[in-house]
């Protein structure tokens, strides 16, 4: 049951991502609300997630969505730290952020 409120947490993170790529990227500058939002509820879905893989400690469907959330979190916070100040993060490091998140989400979606 926890899995699956983790991957709805991981769904809503997704749409405040391209929320925040949209409305960033079409001003030009970062929105440090949106921004932040995206990466705290990522990180709370991420958590859940960590809770669920060490009950399933044999899954490795949910092992491997662990693994691939943690790398899609290392690279959002990479397009964070190397964005310029009040602009928006650069797009082809934002692209890899979200390819894979969403690779991540379909192998938790096999592993549930």
């Amino acid at each position: 049951m926890i899995g699956y409120l983790a991957l709805g947490l991981f769904v809503a993170t997704m749409l405040m991502g391209v929320l925040t790529y949209r409305r960033s990227h079409a001003r030009g500058r970062w929105i440090p609300a949106l921004g932040v939002t995206h990466a705290l509820l990522g990180t709370v879905a991420l958590l859940l997630l960590i809770t669920v893989a060490v009950d399933a400690a044999n899954n490795p469907w949910l092992n491997s969505a662990v693994f691939l959330f943690g790398l899609a979190m290392l690279g959002g916070g990479f397009a964070f730290l190397v964005r310029k100040r009040n602009e928006a993060p650069i797009l082809p490091i934002v692209l890899l952020h979200a390819v894979m998140a969403v690779t991540a989400c379909l192998v938790l979606l096999g592993g549930l």
